[in-house]
């Protein structure tokens, strides 16, 4: 028999209509908000991002263009400078001795110049050699004289009668002083030991019989200390400069660096054409005047750095390049050996260096053939 209690208070199970399903689908539904539409800008704030965006572009261009400018100038100074100072150098006019004013030197006008010249490089003939005799002459130098003028007054060569006063420098000549004139063109030889008069004849091109007549030598023997008249003999160029005073002694102590020439450029490896020589020394060193004269430039000039241009007798000019200091200034009359500024590195230089040139009428010379570095 069934028990009946057990079922009283067992709920009975509720069949759940269709239309209550859909709603409790709908409640245990989530709620998702929609994302709102994202509303159009204002006019005036597209206006403002317009105007920020062109300023933007406005200074990347500026920037930009100024870069580009920089680098261009950079870039085109070298070139510049370079462009000048070959022009400069090319333009650089030759002045010779007579734009120079020496109150101290006794030297003639340039008329005669060229003839003046010529008679010290080639000696003055001494005519038709008949009977040797040579005679000597006093002279007493008078105000406006000078050595080319007393030489064609005499009709001598200038090398005759440097060596017949052994004269130091010829173009110093006081008022008052007396020089020994020869009769003949030629110079004075002392003899030296192991000299013979073969020798001395050959060295100077002079005849043997020649120079035994006027000395007259009764005897090819001479005698260490023995002056002899080599007929129309001339000096070699370094004696003849010595003498005159035209010798170029060396601007600066130190080493050289580099010569004159074809050389590899430091500064764009290429072979390029060294105008000058290189002596290496101290920053702060004295660098001297090699000759006496008068200041042409002084300044800075592009590549050179600051520079010094000294012009000289016989169209002669010095450049001292790449100085630190300059104690000189232009139309500044110099003596050999007057302080004219201190080595430096300034221009297109490697290093504390003084670059040397030296120019005769317009054209290089190789330094080393006139200058004796030290």
């Amino acid at each position: 028999m069934t028990n009946r209690a057990l079922f009283i208070d067992r709920p009975r199970a509720r069949a759940i209509p269709s239309s209550d399903k859909k709603r409790e689908l709908i409640q245990n539904q989530k709620i998702v908000q929609r994302k709102k539409k994202q509303q159009p800008q204002s006019s005036k704030r597209t206006l403002f991002e317009s105007v920020r965006i062109k300023s933007i572009a406005i200074k990347r261009g500026v920037l930009l263009i100024t870069g580009t400018s920089v680098c261009a100038i950079l870039f085109l100074i070298p070139l510049f400078l370079d462009i000048k100072s070959y022009l400069w150098e090319k333009a650089r006019v030759a002045y010779t001795e007579e734009d120079l004013v020496y109150n101290l030197f006794l030297m003639e006008g340039g008329a005669n110049r060229k003839a003046e010249q010529s008679a010290l490089t080639t000696g003055i003939s001494d005519g038709e050699f008949i009977v040797p005799k040579l005679r000597v002459v006093n002279y007493t130098v008078t105000k406006g004289d000078s050595l080319f003028g007393i030489a064609r007054k005499f009709n001598v060569s200038v090398d005759a009668i440097i060596t017949a006063n052994e004269l130091k420098n010829a173009y110093y000549l006081r008022t008052g002083s007396v020089l020994l004139i020869p009769s003949m063109s030629g110079i004075y030889y002392t003899v030296k030991k192991g000299d013979s008069l073969f020798g001395i004849a050959k060295r100077y091109g002079a005849e043997v019989n020649r120079i035994a007549d006027v000395n007259d030598l009764d005897s090819s023997v001479i005698r260490s200390g023995t002056r002899l008249f080599i007929p129309a003999g001339t000096l070699t160029a370094w004696e003849r400069a010595s003498a005159i005073g035209e010798v170029f002694k060396s601007p600066v102590k130190g080493r050289i660096s580099s010569r004159m020439g074809f050389r590899q450029d430091p500064f764009t490896n290429r072979r390029a054409y060294h105008t000058g020589v290189d002596i290496a020394a101290k920053s702060g060193t004295t660098v001297r005047a090699s000759q006496f004269g008068r200041v042409l430039y002084s300044g800075y000039h592009g590549n050179y750095g600051k520079t010094v241009i000294i012009v000289h007798p016989q169209g002669y000019e010095t450049l001292y390049a790449h100085l630190d200091k300059i104690t000189v200034k232009r139309g500044q009359a110099v003596q050999q050996g007057d302080g004219i500024g201190t080595v430096g590195s300034t221009g297109r230089s490697t290093g504390p260096h003084l670059h040397f040139e030296v120019h005769q009428n317009g054209k290089l010379v190789d330094p080393l053939k006139v200058v004796r570095v030290r």
